[in-house]
């Protein structure tokens, strides 16, 4: 019998990807976070580094108000955006090791409403996401 050892892949980080959901995680972005808005001018974020816990977390709020389309346009949006930054998350795990604290962010349309693109594809957001990302990074 031979000694046939396994290869050991190192351990990488897996980050947490959770929703923001309370209000005083908004309101704590709202009023201390910084804004960011896509070089197409598509989507906007307002982001928070978070300190206190480095567990490695990354929350994501996504905020669509009622005046940029009816409730359809709005949760498909929103589906939109979290898939594309699901699709990035390596982006974010990079930022998050860069910075070593939890990462909040809260996404929204900027410039883009129902009236002036009825049907929004998810080729249409990603580039403004990740553009946004990068940011954040720098």
């Amino acid at each position: 019998m031979t000694n046939s050892r396994k290869s050991v892949k190192p351990v990488e980080k897996k980050i947490v990807f959770d929703r923001l959901i309370n209000d005083r995680d908004f309101e704590l972005v709202y009023k201390t976070g910084r804004v960011v808005i896509s070089e197409d001018k598509k989507i906007k974020a307002k982001y928070l580094f978070e300190n206190k816990n480095i567990n490695n977390t990354f929350k994501i709020g996504l905020s669509v108000i009622s005046k940029k389309g009816n409730s359809v346009w709005r949760n498909r949006i929103k589906r939109i955006l979290r898939e594309s930054v699901r699709i990035n998350r390596e982006h974010v795990r990079i930022i998050i090791e860069l910075k070593n604290a939890d990462l909040l962010i809260i996404f929204s349309p900027y410039s883009i409403n129902q009236t002036n693109s009825k049907k929004i594809f998810l080729k249409e957001i990603r580039p403004a996401v990740l553009d946004i990302l990068k940011r954040i990074g720098k």
